[in-house]
């Protein structure tokens, strides 16, 4: 039987399509979360949200707490950049590849707060893996000389906000952000290798 080649997006992955399924369900899975700690019981947000002290008996904080929001204005800023930001990653990198970049992200947040954070604090919310998919963006970006000025911009403007804005973990923002930059990093190297292995 011979096999049939499979399509690959600009970044190396699998293309299945032109539909954000991958966005689309992070989005839902935020909703549900939402709801969930809204109309459940105190507990249910306890057992979500990133304590750094509590990591080492409760690991699943690290990335539990990416999906879990109490105050609307919060879901809905960072689900409206993740669905503004979130399709074109999918499109360009393909859903397996797109899905591991904003789960790393995510738990790159979760990680720099259990490092950089008050060991007692809690910390919410999906900034992030939204952040990591910028960081994502401009690597790419810039790697094809696109102009990446409102990137930049976006990014600048979230760092003032993270350190001039109480309650505001900046931590888990730049561990996200770090983390999607240097996740889309070795997926252009990958795709690089690829390339030259096919030209030879």
């Amino acid at each position: 039987m011979k096999s049939i080649p499979r399509t690959r997006t600009s970044l190396g992955g699998v293309a299945r399509g032109n539909s954000p399924y991958v966005t689309w369900t992070m989005i839902a899975l935020n909703v549900l979360v939402f709801i969930a700690v809204r109309s459940g019981s105190p507990k249910l947000l306890n057992d979500l949200v990133m304590v750094p002290v509590l990591v080492d008996s409760e690991p699943w904080r690290l990335l539990t707490s990416a999906f879990t929001h109490v105050q609307i204005f919060h879901i809905f800023s960072n689900l409206f950049m993740l669905w503004q930001v979130g399709p074109i990653l999918e499109q360009m990198m393909g859903q397996v590849r797109y899905a591991v970049l904003y789960l790393l992200s995510a738990l790159g947040g979760g990680v720099a707060v259990w490092l950089l954070g008050s060991p007692g604090g809690a910390t919410l919310g999906a900034s992030g893996a939204v952040l990591g998919l910028v960081g994502a963006l401009l690597v790419i970006s810039k790697a094809r000389g696109m102009d990446v000025t409102w990137i930049i911009a976006y990014v600048a403007i979230t760092a003032v906000i993270s350190f001039a804005v109480p309650n505001i973990s900046w931590e888990g923002h730049l561990g996200g952000f770090v983390t999607g930059a240097a996740v889309a990093w070795l997926f252009l190297q990958d795709t690089k290798r690829r390339r030259s292995k096919v030209n030879r």
